[in-house]
C-alpha cells in the first residue's frame, strides 16, 4: 500500500524509491487517457470531467520524476494534484487522501464533503478495513447517479420475449411450438421484439437496489430523500420480472456499457452497479497491468460543498455544465464567464480555491469579475489545517468613497477529531463562522 496526499509536492524520496516505480504506469498522464484505455476499470466523480471548469481531465493524476544510477533508481520526485481516491495497479494499492487527513487515518474530510454534495446523512464511519470504507464510497454514489439517470426518463430498449398462447403477434417459433403444443391445444409458441422498460439495464439497477437494501445502512441510503424514494419506486415498478436467482445472468448481460445519445447518464450508473454487484472492493491488479479504482475531483467537491452553504446565503452559483447563471464581459453576449459564486445585493464575489496557492491568473480573473459585476468585495475561500484567518487587500482604481477589497478567507478543517462525530461538530463551527462573516462583513480602513 502506497499512501499519498493530494496537492502535495513531496521532498525527494531516496529511501526505498523502487517501491514508487509502479506509479509510472499512471503518472505524467492525463486522467482522460487513463479512463479511455481499454480494459481499465476506473470510476470517477464527477463522472465527466467536463463538469469541472479547471479541466481536471487534462491534468495528470500525479507527476513523477526518477533519477537512476546505472540500473538502480536512486531518487523519486513526486507531486500530486487535486485528485483523491484509490487506485490499484499490478496487485498494488495506491491511496490518495485529502491533505487534511492527519497521519494517514480515515479521510473524514472527503467523506464529509461527499455526504454534503451527495445529500446523504453519514452519521459515523466504520473502522473496518480500507476496502470496506472504499466500498461504502461506491454506495454513497448510487443515489446521486440514480437521480441523474432517471431525470432522463426510465431507460427503454427493444427486448425479445417468448410467449405461448393464442394471441399470436410475432414470429412463430416452430421448434418450441412442436415441442410444447403437439398435439395442437389452441396455443402457439412465438417470439416478439418489444420496446420495454424491463430490460437488462433496468434489471441491473433493480438488482443493485435489492443488494444495497441488504447492507447495514443501505435502506436508509435509499430512503434519504423524496427524489431517491420516487426513483427507486419507478425502477421497481418497471421491472416486474425481477428474480434474485438471475443476478449473475443480468451482470453478464451488462458486460457492454451502453452508449446512447439520449440516455447518456445511464452509462456511469451502469458501471457503478456492476462494481457494487460484483462486490469488487477494488480487487486491484487481478488482470495484469489493468488499472482499477475510484477517483474524486476534490476541487469540484470543495466548490459544490461550499455551494450547499453559500446558496443559503443568497449567492448565485453559475453552472458551466447547464449553461446557467453565466455573465458576459461584452455586449451581444460575447465572452461568457462563470464565476463560482456572486451575490447581487452587496456585490460580493466568491471563488472556491482548493489548491494551496492563489495564483496571479486567479487574481486577474477575480478582479475581472468584480469589474463586470460592480463588485466591492472579492473573496477566495481556501481550506486550511490552521486557525481561521482572513487576509485583505484594498484595491486601487475605485473612487475614494469605495473601499473595494480582495480577500483570502482560510477555512479551517479540523485536524485532531478523535472520530467522525467530533469532526462533523467542528466542521459545523467552521460553517457557522463563515456564515457570520458573510452576514456581517468587516469594514476595515485602507
Amino acid at each position: 500500500m502506497i499512501t499519498l496526499k493530494d496537492n502535495t509536492k513531496y521532498p525527494p524520496i531516496t529511501d526505498n524509491p523502487e517501491k514508487f516505480l509502479l506509479l509510472q504506469n499512471i503518472a505524467n498522464r492525463r486522467i482522460s487517457e487513463l479512463l479511455d484505455e481499454n480494459g481499465n476499470n476506473l470510476l470517477v466523480y464527477p463522472h465527466s470531467f467536463e463538469l469541472c471548469e479547471d479541466e481536471s481531465g487534462n491534468l495528470p493524476l500525479l507527476s513523477i520524476q526518477t533519477c537512476w544510477k546505472e540500473t538502480r533508481c536512486t531518487k523519486v520526485i513526486l507531486e500530486t494534484g487535486n485528485i483523491a481516491g484509490f487506485i490499484g495497479i499490478d496487485g498494488k494499492t495506491v491511496s490518495i487522501h485529502s491533505r487534511f487527513t492527519p497521519n494517514n487515518t480515515e479521510d473524514f474530510f472527503l467523506h464529509y464533503m461527499l455526504s454534503k454534495v451527495l445529500c446523504i446523512n453519514v452519521m459515523s464511519l466504520s473502522h473496518g478495513t480500507s476496502n470496506e470504507q472504499i466500498f461504502n464510497l461506491l454506495l454513497y454514489l448510487f443515489p446521486k447517479l440514480l437521480n441523474e439517470a432517471l431525470a432522463q426518463g426510465i431507460y427503454k430498449e427493444y427486448v425479445r420475449n417468448e410467449y405461448n398462447d393464442a394471441n399470436v403477434r410475432g414470429s412463430i417459433d416452430i421448434n418450441r411450438h412442436l415441442k410444447s403444443n403437439m398435439p395442437f391445444n389452441g396455443r402457439v409458441a412465438y417470439r416478439t421484439r418489444e420496446f420495454s422498460h424491463d430490460n437488462h439495464v433496468t434489471e441491473l439497477i433493480r438488482h443493485t437496489i435489492e443488494y444495497i437494501c441488504q447492507r447495514p445502512f443501505g435502506k436508509s441510503l435509499l430512503e434519504n430523500n423524496a427524489e431517491t424514494r420516487a426513483d427507486v419506486a419507478q425502477i421497481i415498478s418497471a421491472t416486474p420480472h425481477y428474480c434474485r436467482q438471475k443476478r449473475e445472468h443480468i451482470i453478464k448481460s451488462n458486460s457492454k456499457i451502453i452508449s446512447h445519445p439520449y440516455y447518456s447518464r445511464y452509462a456511469p450508473l451502469q458501471k457503478l452497479c456492476l462494481r457494487i454487484l460484483r462486490h469488487e472492493r477494488l480487487k486491484y491488479g487481478e488482470s495484469g497491468n489493468k488499472i482499477y479504482g475510484i477517483l474524486f475531483d476534490v476541487s469540484y467537491l470543495w466548490e459544490e460543498y461550499l455551494a450547499t452553504l453559500l446558496t443559503k446565503q443568497g449567492f448565485k452559483h453559475p453552472n458551466n455544465k447547464n449553461k446557467t447563471g453565466r455573465i458576459y464581459l461584452a455586449k451581444q453576449k460575447r465572452f461568457p464567464r462563470y464565476p463560482d459564486f456572486y451575490r447581487e445585493y452587496d456585490h460580493t464575489i466568491i471563488d472556491a480555491k482548493y489548491k494551496r496557492t492563489v495564483l496571479r491568473e486567479d487574481i486577474h480573473q477575480m478582479i475581472t469579475y468584480m469589474y463586470r459585476l460592480k463588485g466591492t468585495c472579492g473573496i477566495f475561500i481556501q481550506p486550511t489545517e490552521h486557525e481561521l484567518k482572513t487576509v485583505k487587500s484594498f484595491l486601487l482604481g475605485y473612487s475614494s468613497e469605495v473601499n473595494a477589497s480582495l480577500q483570502t478567507y482560510f477555512y479551517p478543517i479540523p485536524q485532531n477529531a478523535p472520530d467522525y462525530k467530533h469532526f462533523v461538530s467542528k466542521m459545523l463551527e467552521s460553517e457557522n463562522a463563515l456564515q457570520e462573516i458573510l452576514n456581517n462583513p468587516i469594514n476595515a480602513n485602507p
